[in-house]
């Protein structure tokens, strides 16, 4: 077995090593991530309401922010409710309006109009990985209760 000692190049290349770590180190990755985290692009899931059903495309990752876009292709007004709504704040955009329903918060679109829900769900902070689950969570029509679908947020645990 040799040591570093008995051999300058391996201690070379050692001290190269070891001072390249030291100047990247720890210190930029945590501000790389802390950087990245900052920055996270709001992902957009397009749900069109047509034939009296959900046409959902898209999907969120929890820690980003999400934006849900509901067309009302619909001859008559829709409600968009989904127990994930109960788990983060939302903030409502464009022609729809918020309405306390039986079983929470629920947001109505009128026919052919246009309403966006901006949240974020949960925290960046644990690593995606493949094995982070894909988490369905299932929206109706609180007026119409056959009108269902699903969304789906990668959630960062696993």
């Amino acid at each position: 077995m040799r040591t570093i000692r008995g051999d300058p190049m391996t201690a070379v290349f050692f001290s190269t090593a070891l001072a390249l770590g030291v100047l990247l180190g720890s210190g930029t990755a945590v501000t790389h991530a802390a950087t990245v985290e900052k920055e996270l692009p709001e992902l957009t899931i397009q749900v069109t309401i047509k034939n009296m059903g959900f046409h959902v495309t898209g999907y969120g990752r929890e820690g980003n922010p999400t934006a849900i876009v509901v067309r009302n292709e619909d001859g008559v007004t829709h409600g968009f409710y989904s127990p994930l709504f109960k788990e983060v704040s939302v903030r409502l955009e464009g022609d729809g309006y918020q309405v306390a329903g039986k079983d929470g918060t629920s947001f109505r679109v009128d026919p052919g109009k246009t309403m966006t829900l901006h949240f974020t769900k949960g925290s960046a902070t644990a690593p995606l990985t493949m094995m982070s689950p894909l988490m369905r969570h299932v929206i109706w029509c609180d007026m119409h209760p056959d009108v269902k679908g699903e969304l789906f947020i990668i959630e960062r645990r696993g």
